[in-house]
């Protein structure tokens, strides 16, 4: 990946905000570090809600190559009469997508370059999350917090790869028609005498 951003070249001032979608099995959910709900016609044809700083993320590895990482969403400020839709919602297991998105001097999202000015750097799937509260002193009431944890799509992968065995059905499993460990068993049994002379 080798674009060019040309918002934050030859400056020092780099205005931007991360853009996150989750699809789970019964809903999607937009939402942005932006103060206002931003739409990005070439990503998603509906609105990706303007959070601003109730939303944090996490950092993400950033290699040249293609690393396997995890990364952190925490959602700050959420009624926690809501909490229960994230219990309900099948979140576990849910595919999330992050993009940054970079703005001008007159807070314009910049949409030239990457995907109407998104630029992703995060594809993978829910792993696990955890369900909070903390007093907010701005609003004198206790409010929930979710914490989301994300691993990218080649660290799913690599889980998926690493639980085979050197059997005939593990086999078959991934590969159904693959002939290539059906003599596993007969081959484990017979006992080879490496070395022995004669």
């Amino acid at each position: 990946m080798s674009e060019n951003i040309a918002p934050i070249q030859n400056t020092n001032n780099i205005r931007y905000a991360d853009f996150v979608r989750i699809v789970t099995p019964t809903a999607e959910y937009r939402f942005s570090t932006a103060p206002t709900a931003i739409t990005v016609p070439a990503v998603d044809s509906q609105p990706f809600d303007g959070l601003g700083q109730l939303i944090g993320i996490g950092k993400v590895q950033r290699d040249i190559k293609s690393t396997a990482n995890q990364t952190t969403i925490t959602l700050i400020g959420i009624d926690t009469a809501l909490l229960g839709v994230v219990l309900n919602g099948n979140l576990k297991g849910s595919q999330i997508t992050m993009w940054k998105g970079f703005f001008d001097t007159d807070g314009n999202l910049i949409t030239t370059g990457g995907t109407g000015g998104l630029y992703q750097y995060f594809y993978g799937y829910i792993n696990n999350f955890n369900i909070g509260e903390q007093w907010m002193e701005e609003v004198r009431m206790y409010v929930g917090t979710v914490t989301v944890s994300a691993a990218n799509i080649q660290m799913i992968l690599q889980a998926r790869t690493v639980g085979r065995f050197t059997n005939d059905a593990s086999w078959q499993y991934f590969n159904p028609g693959d002939t290539s460990m059906n003599r596993v068993a007969t081959i484990s049994t017979i006992f080879y005498a490496f070395g022995k002379n004669g």
